[in-house]
């Protein structure tokens, strides 16, 4: 006959579930800081080729006489939209702040109150902040998740763009020769 035993939690294992969740929460918030340092440099470095198109476009196109002055511009205009579209998908999938919120601030002051403080078993606060970082670190998973795939994406787009923009220089060079 199997009897239901009722087990104590041992709270020196709770204590270090409570510190191994605090290192992975730590972990996803630094890999979300980094995933925003990586959005930051595809958007500067699409913006900064899209600032080199557009101040050379006028130049580009007039040093073609040809037919070749519309495939040119077609690239031209191409590379303008991929290397927009890799600004826009780095900025509002990566850099945008998005909220964040770990243990909120009344469940941290419950901790310092009498009731917490006189608590015989230590292991249901450690139980209650198990859940709560169990909860951060999940939403700083999927939030770090969607930045990465925000970052492949606008990378894919602003290799797009240069490769459209290469394809006008190309063209303008084969021209000239």
């Amino acid at each position: 006959m199997d009897a239901w035993v009722r087990v104590e939690p041992n709270p020196a294992a709770i204590a270090w579930y409570v510190e191994e969740a605090q290192r992975l929460l730590e972990d996803q918030q630094r890999r979300a800081e980094s995933l925003r340092t990586r959005g930051g440099q595809v958007a500067g470095f699409s913006a900064a080729v899209l600032a080199l198109i557009g101040g050379n476009a006028g130049a580009i196109l007039g040093a073609s006489e040809s037919s070749a002055r519309l495939a040119i511009g077609a690239a031209l205009l191409a590379a303008v939209i991929c290397l927009a579209t890799a600004v826009a998908i780095a900025v509002w999938g990566v850099i945008k702040p998005r909220p964040f919120a770990a243990i909120n601030a009344d469940e941290i002051a419950n901790y310092t109150s009498e009731r917490f403080l006189a608590e015989p078993d230590l292991w249901r606060v450690q139980i209650r902040s198990l859940r709560g970082l169990e909860a951060a670190t999940r939403q700083a998973e999927e939030d770090g998740n969607a930045a990465a795939q925000a970052i492949a994406r606008a990378l894919h787009a602003f290799l797009i763009g240069l490769g459209f923009s290469l394809i006008s220089l190309g063209t303008l060079i084969a021209e000239l020769i």
